[in-house]
């Protein structure tokens, strides 16, 4: 009896891995995933106990698993002044297959599934509703470029970043676009043609979004310029040295990387890459860790290289953004970063702030001078940069504060 009952549930999840979820026979498909969501929420909470199908591996219910399929249930569960306010299940095979929310009562509050291709690479992430009934929603993880677009010039920015949603009209008119209508660009995380903007690190059922909002302020304060985007290569970061050569051969100039991390080895690739190529230009982020990093160095800002210029937050009267870094030496300019209009991921005008803003900003304004000024070395665009720089604090930055780089003052 157990045989034929794991054998079936076998195949129910084989069968959601490759069909769409809004069949008829959703419900039915995903019973046993629903009945053992609710009895696993009420074990958590106390009001049953755990049933004997099921082993506990670790302490506080953290991690469950199915003792005949190898079936795992990453629980979690969020509290506010000692109350439960959500609990969360996460269910896997070797990949994640299903995310639920639940009350405090066990009750359904949200759904996620990801479908996956006959390769097991995602395709979608669904939101069902509670029944388990309906697909209301479908967000695809890496969509197709279906924009008829021509050929561009002034292709001068690289945004290396968690990639950009391509699929909204609204930005497609400053990609770099080659010579067959192309994105010029590439998703060095996936290793494809679609840098399609997501990162699925923290949480694949809810991925983060952050190129979108990032090319879009390049967008706004550099309209004539075409932006190539390389979605970086997170699970192997020696990869760097490829995104780089093939930037160098795409013939951008500058190179917008609005990240870092506290661990050099991370970076160790991309800094041998980037030494070779001294007349590319980096605009780097110093981070939002409220932290020195001449004493607490953040990667790459912290790499001494001339071909590297940092730049961190601040308000709008100079004073240095609420969680941005700093440092007399390895910061090289502020930027008012900490209220910027950007357009999100779904195609929102919204406002965020930070030192991942500060970066476009600053790549913008560079590649406008540039544009006027075609034959400038690096040496040239840091005087240029100094000369629109006012002294602010000496153990803040090196050379000062911007106060509106969106002004094409000096640049004629």
């Amino acid at each position: 009896m157990y045989k034929i009952f794991f054998l079936y549930f076998f195949l129910i999840i084989v069968h959601i891995l490759i069909k769409p979820v809004n069949s008829s026979t959703l419900n039915n498909e995903l019973k046993f995933i629903k009945n053992s969501s609710k009895h696993i929420c009420k074990a958590l909470i106390g009001k049953e106990k755990l049933n004997i199908e099921w082993n506990k591996v670790t302490k506080n219910y953290k991690t469950l698993y199915h003792k005949k399929t190898k079936f795992y249930v990453t629980s979690s569960i969020f509290q506010r002044q000692n109350k439960i306010n959500l609990i969360t299940l996460t269910f896997k095979l070797k990949d994640p297959i299903i995310q639920l929310r639940l009350d405090k009562n066990c009750n359904f509050q949200n759904i996620r599934i990801i479908i996956y291709d006959n390769r097991k690479n995602p395709i979608s992430i669904n939101t069902l509703s509670n029944d388990f009934k309906t697909t209301l929603s479908k967000q695809e993880v890496n969509p197709t470029f279906n924009h008829n677009l021509k050929m561009t010039n002034n292709n001068l920015i690289a945004l290396v970043d968690t990639g950009v949603n391509y699929t909204l009209t609204k930005l497609v008119n400053n990609l770099a676009i080659d010579k067959h209508g192309k994105i010029i660009g590439y998703d060095f995380w996936d290793d494809d043609n679609f840098p399609f903007d997501s990162d699925p690190r923290r949480n694949p059922f809810y991925p983060r979004h952050h190129g979108t909002t990032v090319f879009s302020v390049l967008k706004n304060e550099a309209p004539n310029t075409n932006i190539g985007i390389y979605r970086f290569p997170a699970l192997k970061m020696c990869k760097f040295k490829d995104l780089i050569e093939e930037i160098v051969e795409k013939s951008f100039r500058i190179v917008n990387l609005s990240m870092g991390s506290k661990n050099r080895n991370d970076w160790e690739c991309f800094f041998k890459s980037i030494k070779k190529y001294k007349n590319l230009i980096f605009v780097v982020s110093a981070g939002n860790d409220k932290q020195d990093i001449d004493i607490n160095p953040i990667y790459p800002a912290s790499f001494k290289l001339k071909n590297i210029i940092v730049v961190s937050s601040s308000t709008k009267n100079g004073q240095l953004g609420r969680d941005s870094n700093f440092g007399a030496e390895n910061v090289d300019f502020l930027l008012p970063a900490e209220n910027v209009s950007v357009i999100d991921h779904r195609g929102v005008n919204s406002y965020t702030g930070g030192t991942s803003y500060a970066v476009p900003r600053m790549s913008a304004l560079i590649s406008r001078y540039l544009t006027k000024n075609q034959e400038s070395s690096i040496d040239d665009v840091l005087n240029f940069l100094k000369k629109r720089s006012i002294t602010t604090d000496k153990t803040v930055s090196k050379y000062g504060w911007i106060p509106d780089p969106s002004d094409d003052y000096l640049i004629n």
